[in-house]
């Protein structure tokens, strides 16, 4: 009987084991690589200003040198302790004028890391749209 009661316990810690496992698995990863043909001053400003604006996350650490941008999740008092989620970003010079951004690894995992990455790129798309129109208007 305590044999059954021993081997029932196993049986029941691996499933539950293996469910924790899977649902890990289970979110999507965001490892795709921004590129613009922007300076990389520039490229970081654009990324910071993004990011600062995201409602429910606040700026934790930036290092231009670095090209690191971390943000930190205030969404409080949930089950998933989703106040401990980070987001570190980082930005790379491609060149004179061509730089990337992207979430470092150990970031790609998170729930809103897509949503993070479309900020980023529509904050790039509205700026290029904008110094497009101001150079229509002065070569007219």
């Amino acid at each position: 009987m305590v044999l059954k009661k021993h081997v029932f316990l196993v049986i029941l810690a691996a499933l539950s084991i293996s469910g924790c496992a899977s649902s890990m698995k289970d979110y999507p990863k965001y490892d795709q690589v921004l590129v613009y043909e922007r300076p990389y001053d520039y490229t970081y400003l654009r990324t910071l200003e993004a990011l600062n604006t995201f409602p429910g996350w606040v700026l934790e650490e930036t290092d231009k040198v670095k090209g690191l941008i971390v943000l930190r999740n205030t969404q409080y008092g949930n089950l998933f302790d989703r106040d401990k989620w980070v987001a570190r970003f980082r930005v790379k010079s491609l060149g004179r004028k061509k730089t990337s951004v992207e979430l470092e690894p150990v970031s790609q995992q998170l729930t809103e890391g897509g949503k993070l990455l479309d900020r980023i790129d529509q904050m790039m798309a509205m700026t290029q749209k904008v110094q497009g129109e101001q150079s229509a208007q002065l070569v007219s």
